[in-house]
């Protein structure tokens, strides 16, 4: 799954401008439209920093940020490096809901978790945060196959957009970048079309 992930880190900065076609309905919708804006990147450096300042939550119950923290720690699990909790996935989604997102987004990415372990219950017997790490692997692959290969254009999947948000998230904090990429603030040149060797880390700069 982290493989997999690394490749689409550069495929999501450049989401926009992506034809419609259709999702499935089983994994619920919410907004496209401000999911990325120009100043995602700034708002979530701010809303990490929110973090820090205390431990409440804003706007997810405890039993939802257990739900969004075994979503993501399946996406970015801990291997040599660290997993999406660690670096504070969860609680940086949170404060974004509660200061960056209008209500209506909101309200339908909860909603859209809420339908993600629905959904689960009905497939697999339990709901997500019952199965084993196994099991999750499992689903959140089946989910990822069905939605992650699709374009989007106003409105997209919650899984899309969850993933999505983590990986952003995840790729703008130190231990994200540092222990995944290559970082170089200064990379020098454009070189297009570079062939990735298998365990090699992709190369960024500060224009990430």
């Amino acid at each position: 799954m982290r493989e997999n992930v690394l490749l689409e880190h550069s495929k999501l900065i450049k989401w926009q401008n992506v034809k419609r076609r259709e999702a499935l309905h089983k994994s619920g919708w919410v907004l496209g439209s401000a999911l990325f804006g120009p100043g995602l990147a700034v708002a979530i450096q701010g809303c990490a920093g929110r973090t820090n300042e205390s431990e409440n939550l804003l706007v997810f119950d405890d039993e939802q940020l257990q739900l969004v923290s075994n979503i993501a720690d399946t996406i970015l699990p801990k291997t040599d490096t660290v997993s999406a909790s660690e670096v504070q996935v969860p609680q940086v989604i949170d404060v974004l809901l509660n200061d960056v997102y209008e209500a209506d987004f909101k309200d339908r990415f909860l909603n859209g978790l809420a339908e993600f372990d629905h959904n689960c219950e009905l497939d697999m017997g339990k709901s997500f945060s019952d199965l084993t790490q196994k099991d999750r692997d499992i689903y959140v692959a089946k989910i990822d196959r069905e939605v992650m290969e699709k374009k989007y254009q106003d409105s997209i999947p919650f899984y899309f957009s969850f993933k999505s948000l983590c990986i952003h998230i995840y790729f703008l904090t130190e231990e994200g970048i540092k222990q995944n990429l290559n970082y170089n603030p200064i990379p020098g040149g454009f070189a297009g079309d570079i062939a990735l060797i298998p365990g090699q880390k992709i190369e960024v700069g500060n224009e990430m």
